[in-house]
């Protein structure tokens, strides 16, 4: 398997963890769901967060076996994602724990492995399926 299969495998698995952690969050694992800024809970937190999780389910599933609906999906959760973490401190501020260093490389994370998935499966456009 050369490099760039094991980047997506690799990317596609963090992005499956991190799904669940969505899919999961309004039975206590970890906080709330943060949509367009806002830390969510009750109601939208339980329909929200798992739908999220679902979606980039599917998403990693697509990055892992290199099926072409992978491509838009990851676009258009790479927006999603950057708009999300720049809105989180104006809207909600950052929690007393978490300083601006910290949100900063969570940040870099957190936009840089969605946009790795999207430019690897670029690369390997001819070979989605």
């Amino acid at each position: 398997m050369d490099k760039t299969k094991v980047a997506l495998r690799v990317v596609a698995a963090l992005i499956g963890l991190r799904a669940l952690t969505n899919v999961f969050k309004p039975f206590g694992a970890g906080s709330g769901l943060v949509f367009f800024g806002t830390l969510l809970s009750g109601t939208p937190n339980l329909i929200l967060a798992p739908l999220l999780g679902v979606y980039m389910l599917i998403y990693a599933y697509g990055v892992w076996s290199l099926r072409r609906f992978a491509l838009p999906m990851g676009i258009a959760y790479g927006v999603f994602v950057p708009i999300n973490i720049a809105l989180f401190p104006i809207v909600q501020g950052l929690p007393p724990n978490i300083g601006p260093v910290a949100y900063a490389g969570f940040a870099l994370v957190g936009i840089g492995v969605p946009w790795l998935a999207v430019w690897l499966l670029a690369q390997r456009r001819h070979e989605l399926r």
